[in-house]
């Protein structure tokens, strides 16, 4: 097993796919995230546009050289979760296998740096639960943050075997496509953070604690069975109200 816990695609179908999916202009610039060995990279570099590689384990430096000759392409040894805006200017996609350990603040990640439309494939539950929640649709913290600033799909299944060394579970490739949203997302961010503390509470008896108006139209249901349009709509009310509490 790599330091970093990494599985390493291999199927050239899934890349194959997942590059056409992304679909680059060759004046476009795009984030990889999590370059390892260069194996997705060299489907999108062939497209021909400008490309930004980012690596945490420096190990896999000059196997990624080897493997990826292209001018178009950079390396970054950098964790991508440090990576700040001004660095990517101009960067509107990204794409890539992402650690499942991580894959919660990658999402957030990506959210705070502004992209367009993402590619990316991860644990096949944590592509679930950004869909639909964990089980019958109960939503989670995740789910209502994913879906405020993006429209998700799951495209395909990536089966285990697709990786070297294999994982336990299959994986699922998704898109993100964002939805224009102004929203500050530290504070949204706590919002859901306290508002999912008891994700089986009543909407009602919490709205109430926190002097939400409004909160008697939301009769039966509970925290979890909140839309994202839902959450969205009382953070509004919310943020505008001066006697708000958390």
């Amino acid at each position: 097993m790599r330091p970093h816990g990494q599985h390493f695609l291999k199927c050239e179908d899934v890349a194959l796919e997942l590059a056409d999916r992304l679909n680059p202009r060759t004046d476009d610039v795009v984030v990889e995230i999590g370059c390892g060995k260069g194996f997705l990279t060299r489907f999108v570099a062939r497209t021909g546009c400008k490309l930004i590689c980012y690596e945490v384990d420096e190990s896999l430096s000059e196997e990624f050289k080897r493997n990826v000759p292209f001018e178009n392409v950079e390396l970054r040894l950098k964790d991508f979760l440090e990576v700040d805006v001004e660095e990517i200017k101009g960067a509107c996609l990204c794409y890539g296998s992402i650690p499942y350990q991580i894959s919660s603040k990658i999402i957030r990640k990506v959210i705070e740096l502004g992209f367009e439309r993402c590619i990316l494939i991860v644990q096949k539950e944590f592509a679930e639960k950004l869909i639909m929640g964990r089980e019958r649709r109960r939503h989670t913290l995740m789910t209502v943050l994913g879906q405020t600033y993006f429209n998700v799909s799951i495209l395909r299944r990536v089966p285990k075997g697709c990786f070297q060394p294999p994982p336990r579970v299959d994986s699922a490739m998704i898109e993100l496509v964002r939805k224009h949203v102004r929203l500050d997302l530290d504070n949204y961010e706590d919002f859901l953070k306290k508002l999912f503390v008891r994700p089986n509470r009543s909407v009602k008896a919490v709205l109430k604690e926190m002097n939400v108006a409004q909160c008697e139209i939301f009769e039966n249901e509970r925290i979890c069975d909140l839309s994202a349009e839902q959450v969205l709509n009382i953070y509004s009310r919310w943020s505008n109200d001066a006697g708000r509490t958390l």
